[in-house]
């Protein structure tokens, strides 16, 4: 088993530092992107301010293009609560969902406890192994 373990940790680690290095590399260009996208928002303002200074005072542009950055950005909070309060409420019905199974199950088990005690021991233990085995380890060390 020893040859085999090192070429599956080998290729383990070869994938996971092409994916880390893909990521790394798609990470600084996204950067460099959104330095650009900056960069034009800003000079698209200031081209709107320009346009709009000649049909308006510049007070009245530098109004304009400030309440219409204040709206995008109260209609950007909006979407952001309306999606923060529907993920809250799917969470909340899956959370009911579980304990409904979580009820179903306990029911379940007390019928089983009261018919096939022997049965129920049996189960009881495998339950506790596969739970045993299958948790994580809260372990921060």
């Amino acid at each position: 088993m020893g040859p085999l373990g090192a070429l599956v940790s080998a290729l383990l680690a070869s994938d996971v530092g092409h994916t880390v290095s893909r990521y790394k590399r798609n990470a600084a260009l996204s950067v460099f992107a959104g330095v650009f996208f900056a960069t034009a928002y800003v000079f698209a303002l200031v081209a709107g301010g320009l346009y709009l200074s000649t049909l308006y005072t510049p007070l009245h542009a530098a109004l304009i293009l400030g309440g219409a950055s204040l709206l995008i950005g109260l209609i950007i909070m909006g979407v952001m609560y309306t999606l923060s309060a529907r993920d809250a409420r799917l969470a909340a019905e899956r959370r009911r969902r579980s304990m409904a199974q979580a009820n179903l199950a306990v029911a379940a088990s007390m019928t089983i406890f009261r018919r096939k005690p022997l049965l129920a021991a049996g189960l009881a233990v495998g339950v506790g192994a596969l739970l045993g085995f299958t948790r994580k380890s809260r372990n921060d060390d």
